[in-house]
């Protein structure tokens, strides 16, 4: 029965943490999941195919080895197959796909689209770092363990190096240290000074610095050398990592949770400077704490498994293992709710001289847990009961397994039958080229062997095909089709939840404003992160047909034939440009596609420079691309009097412009030949202007 006390404690907020009770709570949370952690466990065998009394010959030894000493045990690779599978097309999909932000509020519809390559941007320049290794580890719990869990913050550290640096040096750091040691400055002054250039050192190294530079002119410095500040994304193992309370329906309303984690102590000691941890205790735990016991799925050298979260996998010295604990708590004089952090190690709770936690606050800005979690079947309530891709094909597997070890071992004795010879004594083994006494006498003979069974291969296709049917795979069945797509949607939109927070987190942590490059831009562009309370849906869609080329060209093709139709402009020709370049090959496109307006100036720019060329003597080509834009810039340039006048007065001149004009119209009446042919009207006057009359 818990508690009163300890019941406030998961429930109010306070001034300090109970670190005991956060302890308790953590242990009996992953006590309780222990049921979910051996489902894990299960299906990690399974996929990797670990069992008992496995050899690496890949035969059955020891008493237990049926039918015979030596016979096949062969690996079935029918689950890590299709998961490996679907991986890769939930990979694929994340890197064809687009990232749109879609308004909520009507004042955000003309920020929306800055907002998109803004996203697009965090993506693929890598400013949220390893997204995409981060999004395929997830892909594999999702399908492995049946659980995603993606946590996402902003980190800010300052990697600091020692470095060694002479006087001058340092003068280019710090002009007055410079001449503060040149002049023979008091120590006291210099060490209050340089403490303020070079925070992140002692006291005790800057001292001997002193001594170094006042002696050889040179001493080693701690230096700020790399710098981050920028979104953090990490897929948590849910079997590991991260856990809520067993019973959590919806993981958003857990009263707590829980992230574990391993730091070494120079990461401890930075944290201190970075993210404002409480530096008696930092050095308490490294101290008292370094060396841990990591939770690991490692194996055996026969293949049996040794992984728990009780158990010990191995050893790791330099590590300390640290738990993030996250509490939904109520401020019990207005009743308003809060997400609180407290960073703490569950072996101390304290002492007199040393905090049992490393931190304690109110995450301000957060109204929800820092984790996106999806689960792969909504087939039951609770979060931890999941149906997983192994619990779907283990028995596919196995089965297939029995029939593979039985080809194989049909085969082994019809290669070396048994032997047949006059009896004499009991048979001490079975198997391929085995002694099998007989009571006939005679000569030795060799004992009947099975006949081949076709029907053995023919059950394993049987069995690959429903498999492939289970998980979406089977590429001649529509309902399959349907099961790919929706756990490719279900994948996607996890995706684009962890965008939508890594947004939020910018806009609350980073920057005022940002450089960032659009595709076909050439200069960096400028992006504000704009009002915090400013809301947008995070879309991330693609359709698996279009995995297929000849589906993709069809529809393609189909939605071209459509712009045939389209007299009032209701099709974006931009856009519908986009997908097809996208749908070819989106890193491609990604290089050569540029922003409508700039694709304008360009035209505009380089019909320029030909007209300039062409009035100057030289004959110029059209260009491949352009047509409309570059007849409206031909346009405004002839009815220019001075370039009509010298167009009838100089013939070649003449000659030049309208060959060049010509051949624009002519790119223009192309594009327009399909129209007069389907719906059997010329097309409008384009270019506005009749290049026979120049």
């Amino acid at each position: 029965m818990e508690s009163d006390s300890t019941s406030n404690a998961l429930t109010y907020a306070s001034k300090e943490p109970d670190i005991k009770t956060l302890s308790t709570a953590y242990d009996q949370t992953v006590i309780e999941l222990e049921a979910y952690f051996d489902l894990c466990r299960t299906s990690y065998d399974d996929r990797r195919n670990f069992w008992p009394g496995k050899s690496r010959d890949h035969r059955k030894h020891g008493a237990d080895a049926f039918p015979w000493e030596g016979a096949s045990d062969i690996e079935a690779h029918t689950i890590d197959e299709r998961i490996t599978r679907l991986v890769s097309l939930f990979m694929s999909s994340l890197n064809r796909s687009n990232v749109r932000a879609y308004p909520v509020e009507s004042s955000d519809i003309g920020r929306s689209k800055v907002v998109s390559s803004f996203l697009k941007w965090m993506v693929t320049s890598g400013y949220i770092p390893r997204f995409k290794r981060e999004m395929e580890l997830g892909a594999n719990y999702l399908l492995e363990r049946g659980l995603l869990i993606t946590y996402v913050g902003w980190h800010r550290e300052d990697r600091t190096f020692l470095q060694k640096l002479d006087i001058n040096q340092i003068g280019q750091i710090s002009p007055d240290i410079y001449r503060a040691i040149e002049s023979g400055g008091m120590d006291k002054e210099l060490t209050v000074l340089m403490s303020q250039v070079f925070p992140t050192a002692s006291e005790k190294r800057i001292k001997q610095a002193l001594k170094d530079l006042r002696k050889g002119g040179e001493a080693e410095l701690p230096i700020v050398r790399r710098q981050v500040n920028a979104p953090e994304v990490k897929t948590l193992a849910p079997d590991g990592d991260f856990f809520f309370p067993s019973y959590v329906t919806d993981p958003q309303r857990a009263p707590y949770c829980f992230w574990r984690t391993y730091y070494t102590a120079q990461e401890l000691q930075n944290k201190v400077i970075t993210d404002g941890w409480d530096e008696d205790y930092v050095d308490y735990i490294i101290e008292h704490y370094r060396g841990v016991n990591i939770d690991s799925i490692e194996r055996e050298q026969e293949g049996r498994r040794s992984f728990s979260l009780t158990d010990n996998a191995y050893e790791a010295d330099e590590l300390v293992e640290i738990v993030y604990g996250y509490q939904r708590l109520i401020d019990e004089e207005d009743g308003s709710e809060g997400i609180y952090q407290t960073i703490f190690h569950k072996e101390f709770s304290g002492d007199d001289t040393t905090a049992g936690y490393a931190k304690f606050e109110l995450m301000n800005g957060y109204e929800d847990y820092p984790v996106v979690v999806t689960k792969l079947s909504e087939d039951s309530k609770r979060l931890y009961d999941v149906q997983t891709v192994p619990d779907l094909l283990r028995g596919i597997q196995n089965q297939i397994k029995i029939e593979r070890d039985s080809r194989i071992d049909r085969n082994s004795i019809s290669t070396l039958p048994p032997i047949l010879h006059p009896v004499g004594q009991a048979p001490t083994d079975w198997g391929p080229g085995r002694m099998i006494p007989y009571r006939r006498k005679g000569d030795l003979d060799f004992a009947p062997t099975p006949t081949y069974n076709q029907g053995s291969v023919e059950m394993e296709m049987t069995m690959s095909q429903q498999a492939d049917r289970l998980v979406g795979l089977d590429e001649t069945s529509n309902i399959s089709q349907i099961r790919k797509q929706f756990l490719v949607d279900k994948f996607l939109t996890h995706s684009a939840e962890v965008l939508k927070m890594a947004f939020r987190c910018f806009q609350r942590f980073g920057p005022d404003s940002i450089f960032f490059r659009v595709t076909g831009v050439p200069d960096a562009q400028t992006f504000s992160k704009g009002d915090p309370d400013e809301n947008f849906d995070m879309v991330i869609n693609y359709d698996v047909l279009n995995s297929d080329p000849e589906t993709a060209e069809k529809k393609l093709q189909a939605f071209v034939s459509l712009t045939q139709l389209d007299r009032s402009g209701r099709i974006n020709i931009d856009s519908l440009l986009d997908v097809a370049a996208n749908s070819i090959d989106p890193v491609l496109a990604d290089s050569v596609l540029q922003p409508t307006e700039a694709a304008q100036q360009q035209v505009v720019k380089d019909v320029t420079d030909d007209l300039a060329k062409i009035f100057a003597g030289i004959e110029m080509p059209a260009r491949p691309n352009g047509a409309q834009v570059a007849m409206q810039v031909i346009q405004q340039y002839t009815s220019q009097p001075d370039i009509a006048q010298r167009a009838q007065q100089d013939e070649a001149f003449g000659a030049r412009l309208q060959k060049y004009a010509g051949q624009y119209t002519f790119q223009m009446q192309q594009m327009q030949n399909a129209e007069i042919g389907k719906i059997g009207t010329a097309p409008a006057q384009m270019g506005g202007m009749n290049t026979q009359q120049m």
